[in-house]
């Protein structure tokens, strides 16, 4: 995570029973100055991030496509728990961050290096919160959509394994800062349960132009599939985690690709036939509103100049959700300018500093967040001129 600079994890001095009972009376002013409150949550943004989505959302939801009521039930149970569970995860959120910030679990912002803001320790690892909260939400959300025998009831548990696990691994990795070939492998790992719970086709529709060359239609790949899940769940992890760095990108980019996947899904819903791929789309909501929703709670926070960072721990929980849902940086700060100076490093926050000049962070991770919301919507343009002659 280039934004911020881990503090050091070396012990403190050792004090004497002595000087532990002396000192009992001055903890708790001593704990007041170290352990100033967080900035509030910067509420009128999310607002606006959610106003803007929410219409077309809804629209396609309720009014342009002749959805089911009961799916439609379904969806607004989870929107609701949803809705909850933004709420519950910005109260935690400044409750947590006074105990990691006790544990020692803070960093420096390094883009603000130079300036009083970057000698402040802010608090690191909060996407446990965020983790926590989906995992509850994601949980009693089976009371009121799976029945005991319901067919989709054990991939479902099985995906909330991984992303359990995923977030487990992740907060490991801020606490113990492990290297980066073990972050590669940490992935796979968390794969596993979903790989051995899946069920579904492992099979692939040839795109038409290659059928003549091919000779079939559809061809089953059977173990190679399962192992491009295994790759796509590594890749998906840690692409979340690679392109970060500025305050915001991290959950920024999940917000604007989460709301990518809604709309997706509800388009698909709406213009299908088939109630078991309803079904699946419909699964693939269930996951991602919550996410969406406790990603937003954080984001509030995290959007520059970010009081609480992300940590491992949320882009790892963010990467293997999106890779569930997808199956069933280093640059140069100037304190005087206040500006971001894009070095030869071969990142996409570079490039963006290379290609248009220098920029402040806040306007560097809107640019960013920006470009990722029109390759989104290049991409449905793309599906809807390739339906029917690609596939």
């Amino acid at each position: 995570m280039a934004a911020r600079r881990r503090a050091s994890s070396r012990a403190t001095a050792t004090v004497t029973a002595t000087d532990t009972d002396k000192s009992k009376s001055e903890t708790p002013t001593k704990q007041e100055h170290a352990d100033p409150p967080i900035a509030p949550p910067k509420s009128g943004l999310i607002f606006k991030l959610c106003l803007f989505f929410a219409i077309p959302y809804f629209y396609l939801l309720f009014y342009h496509y002749k959805i089911e009521s009961e799916l439609q039930r379904s969806i607004l149970i989870n929107a609701g728990l949803s809705l909850a569970g933004f709420f519950i995860t910005q109260k935690m959120i400044p409750v947590a961050s006074r105990y990691v910030l006790r544990r020692n679990l803070f960093g420096y912002d390094i883009n603000k290096k130079g300036t009083p803001q970057g000698t402040i320790k802010v608090p690191e690892s909060l996407g446990i919160v965020v983790g926590a909260v989906f995992l509850v939400l994601a949980i009693l959300f089976q009371y009121f959509n799976f029945t005991a025998d319901s067919n989709w009831l054990v991939e479902y548990n099985a995906a909330l394994a991984s992303i359990c696990f995923m977030l487990l691994l992740g907060f490991v990795d801020d606490v113990l800062d492990v290297p980066w070939r073990v972050k590669l492998i940490l992935p796979s790992f968390a794969a596993l349960p979903l790989l051995m719970a899946y069920a579904g086709h492992t099979s692939i529709i040839i795109p038409k132009p290659l059928v003549p060359y091919v000779g079939l239609e559809i061809l089953d790949l059977g173990w190679i599939y399962k192992l491009y899940m295994f790759l796509l769940a590594v890749f998906c992890t840690n692409s979340i985690n690679i392109h970060a760095g500025l305050n915001g990108l991290e959950v920024g980019q999940t917000v604007v690709i989460a709301s990518a996947i809604l709309l997706h899904n509800i388009m698909q819903i709406g213009a299908s036939l088939d109630p078991e791929y309803k079904q699946a789309h419909a699964f693939s909501i269930y996951l991602v509103q919550p996410l969406l929703a406790t990603s937003l709670a954080l984001f509030s926070y995290n959007w520059y100049p970010s009081s609480v960072f992300v940590g491992d721990t949320y882009t790892y929980f963010a990467g293997m959700t999106m890779a569930v849902v997808g199956i069933l940086g280093h640059f140069r700060f100037n304190p005087q300018t206040g500006l971001l100076t894009g070095t030869n490093d071969g990142t996409l926050v570079n490039f963006f500093l290379r290609l248009f000049g220098k920029m402040s962070e806040g306007s560097l991770c809107a640019a960013l967040l920006v470009f990722q919301a029109i390759a989104c919507c290049l991409c449905f343009v793309l599906r809807y001129f390739l339906t029917g002659w690609y596939k």
